[in-house]
């Protein structure tokens, strides 16, 4: 059984939408982990987020404002363009503190379903 992850909708400057579907696994977990880490970093300019989004152009115009504003990486950029202004109002540290506990979970249970399942091919 294979997992994924919530489809990510966007649509780009000429109109395109493009729809991303992610399995999950250990590495995406270690990069959703990673991203977390970053927004509790800039949990406390989240006005300045918001406000840079909105005021920007277009993604790609964001995506660079943001990394010279925050002092971040482009996929850290992505990481929040792909956020709603709710999910952003969402994580206050608390929140981030919960969701972070719970990919660790996911990620433990993952392993283990590999290493059983590494144990059942090998019989």
């Amino acid at each position: 059984m294979e997992l994924f992850a919530k489809p990510i909708i966007t649509t780009a400057d000429d109109g395109t939408i493009n729809i991303r579907v992610q399995p999950i696994t250990p590495e995406y977990i270690e990069t959703r982990l990673a991203e977390l880490a970053v927004f509790c970093q800039i949990n406390y300019n989240l006005e300045e987020v918001v406000r840079t989004i909105q005021n920007s152009a277009s993604q790609k115009q964001a995506n660079k404002r943001l990394q010279v504003t925050l002092g971040i990486g482009s996929a850290e950029a992505d990481f929040l363009l792909d956020l709603t202004i709710e999910e952003i109002a969402h994580f206050s540290r608390e929140n981030i503190e919960k969701e972070i506990a719970g990919w660790n979970s996911m990620k433990a249970i993952l392993e283990q379903c590999t290493i059983k399942e590494d144990i059942w091919n090998n019989i």
